[in-house]
């Protein structure tokens, strides 16, 4: 649980309010590896859906964007709204990892943003997930939202991006 610190106690590595910085530094690390290469994957494959290059990244600077303001604002605001907010973008994170990961286990080949996702945004998003000030029962039905907003959401920023 975050709890508010005196000025004078110390903030290690590992203090829980770190979590928010993590993800979201592992989100940008994310979308960094994801633009760089998604582009030249999806023309690789043929893909039947007519995507540009520029679309594809205006999408997924937005989205992470989106995502990295809410965690720096959930680090900074404690309120319960915000954190429900904070859990529910944590959900989306970690749908784009499983995502990705299935897609690269169907389709046998490595799909760009794999690595970081695996590496970086999933022990990341968990971290986060596990130290949210919030009850299981709100954090799990507020990241389950997260989870069932993640398409929508990604086709939303794609259609925003044409």
């Amino acid at each position: 649980m975050i709890r508010r610190r005196e000025v004078t106690e110390p903030q290690g590595l590992f203090h829980p309010c770190r979590a928010y910085s993590y993800a979201a530094l592992a989100f940008l690390a994310h979308t960094v590896e994801l633009m760089s290469g998604l582009p030249g994957w999806l023309a690789s494959r043929q893909a039947s859906v007519a995507i540009t290059e520029a679309q594809i990244s205006q999408a997924s600077i937005w989205i992470a964007l989106g995502a990295m303001a809410v965690f720096m604002v959930g680090r900074t605001v404690t309120n319960r709204p915000v954190q429900i907010a904070v859990a529910v973008v944590t959900g989306f994170v970690l749908a784009r990892v499983v995502t990705l990961t299935a897609l690269s286990l169907a389709t046998w080949s490595y799909v760009p943003g794999t690595a970081t996702a695996l590496a970086l945004v999933l022990p990341a998003g968990l971290w986060l997930y596990r130290n949210l000030p919030l009850a299981d029962p709100a954090r799990l039905a507020a990241a389950g939202a997260g989870v069932l907003a993640f398409a929508p959401l990604t086709w939303a920023a794609l259609w925003v991006a044409s």
